[in-house]
Formats: structure tokens, C-alpha cells, sequence
């Protein structure tokens, strides 16, 4: 008999799975340009929220003919639809260069800086990068978990820094990287998956 227990403890190994073999498929590189087919976009929790709300609006204003109810629901959706064509377009085009690590103490938290490079003539707002977060581990690292934000300028570049903690010593590969940026309106949901291919002495 299946207890409950271990039915997300399954779901749990799966999704593990999944996700070794999403980043098994993912090239070792130090150097990566964002494109169309390497940026991911999702709705966030508000993002729902707001579709279910100019879905009654929308029922609303055909079941009692409101004029205005029909102005509101498809401004709404006009500027969902424009912050979702910005929101993938922050990440879009963007460069990201690994800066070589340095030697790190076993312990101590090892920091390494990720160059980001705007090639357009606008800028790029509210970028955040960070080690991604495996699922197996506990609670307590999750919190500890450190993300960078930063601003990329018109044709011009940014400096991020990310921490991490090593399991031991000796060489290491760095760990897998996720970008991701909410801006402009934070309905949507914009990441990438990067796998440097530099390693860290610890």
C-alpha cells in the first residue's frame, strides 16, 4: 500500500531525474549568448491571477454589453501581452562571459563573477543570476541560497557576483547557473539554464 509520504517522495526523485537529464543535454561552455531557443518563459502566481481576472471581465462585459467593460479588459490584456514581449526580450540577446575563479578555502563561501553584455541601445533591467538550486537538498540551504541582481546598460556590460558553498576539497566543476528577470510588470517569468565549463580549486 502507497503511503502519502511517498508519493512526493517520488515525485521528488522524477523531477530530480528530469532535471539531470535537462542538464546532461545542456553544453559545458564558459561564454554563451541568450537566444530564442535557449530562454524559457512561464506566467508567474500574478500572471494567473491576472488572466482570471480579464476572463470574468471579459464575461462580464458580454453578458451585460458594457462598452467600457470591454475597453478595460482588452487594455489589460494589450499590456500583458506588451510586458511579456519585454519581459523575454531582457533576456534575449544577452551575452554572459564566466570571469576565470579563483582558488577558494574548503568552508568558506567561493565567489566567482559573471560578465553580462548588452549589445543593444536600450537597457536591460532586473537580471537575476544565481546557482541553480537542486532539489535535494535540505531546507537551510535552500534559504541560503544568494541571488544577483543587476542592471545591464545600453551597449555596455555588468559585473555579477554569485556564491556558493563547495561539499569538499579538490577540484570542482561550477555548478549550474540560472538567469532570470520578471521586469517589467512581473506577470511572466523569463529564465535560462547555463553549465560553465571552468572548474574551482577548494
Amino acid at each position: 500500500m502507497t503511503t502519502r509520504s511517498s508519493i512526493p517522495d517520488s515525485l521528488s526523485r522524477i523531477r530530480r531525474h528530469l532535471d539531470a537529464l535537462f542538464e546532461s543535454r545542456l553544453t559545458l561552455t564558459d561564454n554563451v549568448t541568450l537566444t530564442q531557443r535557449t530562454v524559457y518563459i512561464l506566467p508567474t502566481r500574478a500572471g494567473l491571477m491576472l488572466g482570471i481576472t480579464l476572463l470574468v471581465l471579459l464575461v462580464a462585459s458580454i453578458n451585460y454589453q458594457l462598452n467600457l467593460g470591454y475597453l478595460l479588459t482588452f487594455l489589460l490584456a494589450g499590456s500583458a501581452v506588451v510586458g511579456m514581449h519585454v519581459c523575454h526580450g531582457t533576456l534575449r540577446g544577452l551575452a554572459m562571459n564566466l570571469i576565470a575563479p579563483h582558488a577558494h578555502y574548503a568552508g568558506a563561501i567561493a565567489i566567482f563573477d559573471v560578465r553580462l553584455t548588452n549589445g543593444r541601445r536600450s537597457a536591460r533591467h532586473g537580471i537575476g543570476l544565481s546557482v541553480l538550486n537542486p532539489h535535494d537538498v535540505d531546507a537551510q540551504k535552500k534559504r541560503e541560497q544568494r541571488w544577483a541582481w543587476t542592471d545591464v546598460p545600453a551597449q555596455g556590460s555588468s559585473v555579477v557576483q554569485v556564491a556558493f558553498t563547495p561539499a569538499r576539497r579538490g577540484l570542482h566543476r561550477l555548478p549550474t547557473l540560472t538567469a532570470e528577470t520578471r521586469f517589467p510588470l512581473g506577470t511572466f517569468r523569463v529564465w535560462t539554464v547555463w553549465r560553465p565549463a571552468a572548474q574551482i580549486l577548494v
